[in-house]
């Protein structure tokens, strides 16, 4: 059986996310698709309570309000930082728990480390990347059904992220990298930017939300897929373990925050200004013409650098031979509210019509897997008009772009039935040069 499993959220104990009902997240869930979601936070105190009192155990490791169908996993995001290099590095990496015990014996251990577990994501303080190593394996020690899998690994707060970079995983992860099984792809990256990576040859790809909502547009906008025998946290654990995973569902990596290189508007010294570039056109000292400070180097330019220090020999658009099906999408709410030309995914207009296709199509998922004739015979059932059905045909089969790219925490702008090379921008304050190469 295939299982849709969106593993790495946020609750309202995390910074910057408001409160969360888990009514709300059984709706999203059944709209979206998503059979099992991760629960976020589970080691901080109020959280995990919350959820002891209101989850019971449906199947094995996998938990549900009573009655329910919507299946929840025990989840959290630590936040490891270890001397690496000249500085510091902070490190976000998801941990996922079979069971109430091993969550309650993981904050036993976190008290007697000296952690402060008093926010969402506990930092985990390391002297260096031994200690990582050290402590990341005396987590894992409490029960051999935890996994350890390093979030978002691209974008500044990943293990290849910008933010004092490392050259492999062992740089930073020590000891325990033997453990780690498979990399979260973020929403700034998919299989094939990390194909460029020769390390990752070794390990599963998967992919989460990190939502921080159970808004339409966040959760589900990144899953995955494993195949197996039966609902359980051992089933889909051994899946991720051992690559048995079925595809994998891809925020397009050019509307991620952290795409390309460059300063958004309203840092300091930039007003209304910004400047985005490809790697090619970055400046050689990386700094900003704008501001003169230090650029946030981008994800693809990024994955690029890791390729020549690895030695990697394959282009962009090769894929590793370890690579499973993925999809790229765009979340069906804001290809709908582009075509009705309104800025909000959560206008009156753009959620009734949002309902009224999900219910021609029983949930989001299967309208990105489904083929045109039959997406635009259901469309049409609902009396969607012909620019909402043009344009999510063109989405589904990639005739769109988002310009700019995201980058520096900015998220990429949507433009249905045109294509941007991304290996061909140099934009500072609006002043672009010519396109050629189509991502």
């Amino acid at each position: 059986m295939l299982i849709n499993c969106d593993l790495h959220s946020h609750s309202g104990y995390a910074g910057g996310v408001g409160q969360i009902s888990l009514d709300d997240l059984e709706a999203a869930m059944d709209k979206k698709g998503i059979d099992v979601f991760g629960t976020g936070d589970c080691l901080h105190p109020l959280w995990s309570r919350f959820l002891k009192d209101n989850v019971v155990e449906a199947e094995d490791g996998l938990f549900s309000k009573k009655g329910n169908k919507a299946r929840f996993m025990l989840q959290t995001e630590v936040i490891f930082t270890a001397a690496v290099g000249s500085g510091r590095k902070s490190v976000h990496t998801v941990l996922l728990f079979p069971s109430f015990e091993s969550v309650d014996r993981t904050c036993q251990l976190l008290e007697n480390i000296g952690v402060k577990n008093t926010i969402g994501r506990p930092f985990i303080k390391c002297a260096d990347n031994f200690d990582v190593g050290n402590k990341l394996s005396k987590i894992l020690d409490i029960d051999d059904k935890i996994e350890a899998i390093p979030a978002h690994v691209m974008t500044p707060q990943g293990v290849y992220g910008s933010n004092n970079p490392i050259d492999k995983m062992k740089d930073f992860y020590g000891s325990a990298t033997d453990r780690i099984k498979a990399v979260e792809t973020g929403l700034s990256a998919d299989p094939e930017i990390l194909s460029l990576i020769p390390e990752l040859d070794d390990y599963a790809l998967v992919s989460n939300s990190d939502a921080h909502s159970a808004a339409l547009n966040r959760m589900g906008r990144e899953f995955t897929t494993v195949e197996t025998t039966s609902f359980s946290y051992s089933n889909i654990i051994d899946a991720i373990r051992k690559n048995k995973i079925a595809r994998t569902a891809e925020f397009n990596p050019t509307e991620g925050r952290f795409f390309l290189t460059g300063h958004r508007v309203g840092k300091k010294g930039h007003g209304d200004a910004y400047c985005v570039f490809s790697p090619k056109y970055t400046p050689k000292d990386n700094k900003c013409p704008i501001c003169g400070k230090k650029l946030t180097v981008g994800v693809l330019e990024r994955a690029l650098q890791l390729k020549d220090i690895q030695g990697g020999t394959r282009e962009f658009g090769e894929l590793s031979p370890s690579t499973k099906d993925f999809v790229n999408m765009v979340p069906l709410v804001e290809v709908i509210a582009y075509s009705a030309g309104v800025t909000s995914v959560v206008s009156a207009k753009v959620v009734a019509l949002y309902d009224k296709i999900v219910g021609a199509f029983g949930n989001e998922v299967k309208i990105w897997f489904e083929k045109d004739y039959v997406v635009r015979k259901r469309l049409e059932s609902v009396d969607a008009t012909d620019n909402v059905i043009d344009n999510i045909i063109k989405v589904k089969n990639g005739n769109f772009s988002f310009s700019p790219a995201g980058f520096d925490g900015t998220y990429g702008k949507l433009v249905v039935g045109k294509k941007e090379d991304v290996f061909e921008v140099n934009v500072i304050s609006g002043k672009a040069s010519g396109q050629k190469r189509v991502f």
